[in-house]
């Protein structure tokens, strides 16, 4: 088999690029600290790293190959190759009348019109392969960067735009890990091409599994089974699976890579997200019938691999205490799909929170069948917040972004929720995007609260007497939202506690209804389940109360408690 057929996508849309005229500067992003497949001349295939991998690659077709970063300096595969540059940039210099190179610059300064001199050359056949771009030209604001920062940026931005570049046998590329990282003014450059190197594929994971030394380890499932299991980690960390087990003699199970995948993923994505473990699903859910039954049936449609029926994006609304990541949780455990949750991925450094929200992104699409929670979704993807240089405009242009790739559908659910929805873009919350809003509600009347309580009871492993009367708690809890009921319970439980009781009385529970004192900002409460109306998808999700409220009198109703609340809800 030849080599081409075995290259990565990447390096084929690459390879196809740059024989179409395209471009000839790459900026390759993502997944570049891996290890990439190279098959040798004797048929043999070696993992290597980017940079040796780009080396074999380029130097099949061309003369020159160089590599730079800023810790290393200019440096190039052999001696022999050394010198051509060296003979081919002096060529040039003297050409020009400017000195001759004696010997290769470490410093940017040095390296950046040396190689320029190299790929400006008509009559050379070469490529420089610069790493960690970041360094070289940061994203930052004009004014803040350094006249050397500078000077780079100038030189990026006219190799990008330079003719005789694109029309000559030489190109550039530039790696970096997150594409935010780099400034905006190369990564807008009109002739250079921006290629994504993603995380292994199923086939790909599978092929380095079976061809990797295995001897001394002990697996629980066979290479088809553990390629899949290990989606989301790059073979680096694969490699590293198979080190650990063989070191420490322990066999590789399905938990143990579990665990293991857990770590690794919190650690690259360097506390952005969590992994939630969910310990209930709706079995544990008191009351909300007719929301259980609309997402059960999304859940069925994703265990069937019915992705048709499965919405990109779901929205869970309502006021605060109403059980939105309780139930939010259960669904995943129902789905099987793989939490996640966003912690704060925003930073006040220009470019860091779309670097993160990228890395994040990465993870997802890498992992496949997952669900992303966005909790709190109107402070991080606020469409008003101001002062912030566009950092939310572009955050949320990017999840647009990818909520538009109709490939992530039954693979990847966004779930965000929020109980101010008007504080969110419109246009990410049109249909197609998040195809399910569902509306939540304190509970409605005295039989959805009992099951609540009794739903927490569970829940919270709670000891009750035998006698005891749920619903008379139930009847004298009116206006009480799911936590405040859970607020009741383990109130009772304190009770019980005081007096050195394990088991929890009908006299301990209502000393604790007396003693909890349920919200009071009614009016931010009626504002907030009016605005739960107003975006529910579907009336059969609505209360009795509301279903058949027209549409003009939640926008009244809504304007009214705007002009009362003031401030308060700006």
């Amino acid at each position: 088999m030849s080599q081409e057929a075995t290259l990565p996508i990447w390096a084929e849309e690459l390879k196809l690029r740059y024989l179409s005229g395209e471009a000839s500067m790459f900026l390759l992003h993502g997944n570049v600290r891996d290890v990439y497949p190279w098959r040798a001349a004797d048929g043999t295939t070696h993992y290597v790293p980017l940079r040796r991998f780009l080396e074999e690659f380029f130097g099949r077709s061309k003369d020159i190959v160089g590599y730079y970063n800023v810790s290393e300096g200019l440096q190039f595969p052999d001696k022999k190759t050394t010198a051509r540059f060296r003979a081919v940039v002096n060529a040039r210099r003297t050409l020009q009348g400017k000195a001759p190179v004696a010997s290769l610059p470490t410093s940017i300064s040095g390296v950046l019109p040396i190689v320029e001199d190299m790929i400006t050359n008509v009559t050379q056949s070469s490529a420089m392969i610069i790493d960690y771009t970041e360094t070289i030209v940061p994203m930052g604001d004009l004014s803040y960067m350094s006249e050397a920062d500078k000077v780079n940026l100038v030189s990026m931005q006219r190799w990008s735009s330079d003719p005789g570049l694109l029309h000559s046998d030489n190109l550039v590329v530039l790696i970096t890990e997150n594409l935010a990282d780099v400034h905006r003014r190369v990564v807008a450059s009109t002739q250079l091409a921006a290629v994504s190197v993603p995380l292994p594929t199923d086939a790909e994971r599978l092929g380095f599994i079976e061809a990797s030394d295995l001897s001394g380890i002990e697996m629980e499932m066979e290479a088809e089974a553990l390629a899949k299991v290990t989606a989301g980690l790059t073979l680096v960390q694969i490699r590293g699976l198979f080190r650990r087990a063989r070191q420490s003699g322990e066999c590789i199970t399905f938990r143990a890579v579990s665990r293991r995948k857990k770590s690794i993923i919190e650690q690259e994505c360097h506390g952005l997200v969590e992994f939630v473990d969910p310990s209930h699903d709706f079995s544990h859910v008191g009351g909300m019938q007719r929301l259980k039954d609309d997402l059960m049936r999304v859940a069925a449609a994703i265990k069937s691999g019915r992705t048709n029926q499965v919405p990109m994006g779901i929205i869970f609304v309502g006021p605060m205490g109403t059980g939105k990541t309780f139930l939010a949780e259960a669904f995943a455990a129902e789905s099987g799909l793989t939490c996640l949750k966003f912690k704060n991925f925003r930073e006040k450094w220009v470019g860091s929170t779309e670097g993160n929200l990228e890395k994040i992104l990465q993870v997802v699409d890498g992992l496949g069948y997952v669900l992303l929670i966005i909790d709190e979704a109107d402070r991080s993807m606020s469409s008003g917040s101001e002062g912030d240089g566009g950092t939310s405009s572009r955050v949320i242009a990017r999840i647009k972004e990818f909520m538009s790739d109709t490939s992530h559908r039954g693979r990847v659910v966004i779930l965000m929720l929020t109980n101010r929805p008007d504080k969110l873009d419109t246009d990410l919350k049109r249909p197609g995007r998040f195809d399910l809003k569902i509306p939540f509600f304190h509970p409605e009347d005295n039989t959805e609260r009992e099951a609540i309580l009794n739903a927490l009871t569970r829940k919270n492993k709670l000891d009750m007497e035998e006698a005891i009367d749920m619903e008379l708690i139930a009847e004298a809890t009116e206006g009480h939202s799911g936590a405040e009921l859970e607020s009741v319970l383990l109130g009772a439980a304190g009770v019980a506690a005081a007096a050195d009781r394990d088991v929890i009385s009908q006299a301990d529970l209502e000393q604790a209804v007396i003693d909890v004192i349920p919200s009071r900002d009614t009016r931010m409460l009626e504002f907030m389940e009016m605005l739960a109306v107003f975006e529910s998808s579907s009336r059969r999700m609505l209360p009795a109360r509301y279903k058949e409220i027209p549409t003009d009198e939640v926008h009244t109703r809504l304007d009214q408690l705007r002009a009362a609340l003031g401030r308060r809800v700006l």
